[in-house]
């Protein structure tokens, strides 16, 4: 058992319990042994799509019958980048 298995979730700051949330008090013990003390980077979803895909999925909601508003909304993308796509 390693140090990282007494945290608990009143040791953890408002940001560390909101990651506690999402994944679990397990998760987290996890990524702190594994990534303890290093910074990591969590990309957002739209660098890791890639821009075909991107464009795939607004033409299917489409030819669905979506406007490009709720697409936007829904993906959480600007107006304008659903809207360039033919």
């Amino acid at each position: 058992m390693g140090l990282a298995q007494l945290v608990k979730l009143s040791h953890l700051n408002a940001e560390q319990q909101e990651i506690v949330d999402i994944i679990g008090m397990d998760c987290y013990r996890d990524l702190i042994e594994k990534f303890g003390g290093d910074r990591i980077y969590i990309p957002k979803a739209k660098s890791l799509i890639p821009a075909s895909e991107l464009a795939h999925e607004i033409r299917l909601r489409r030819q669905n019958g979506d406007r490009n508003e709720q697409i936007a909304h829904d993906l959480e993308i600007p107006f304008a980048d659903v809207r360039k796509i033919k």
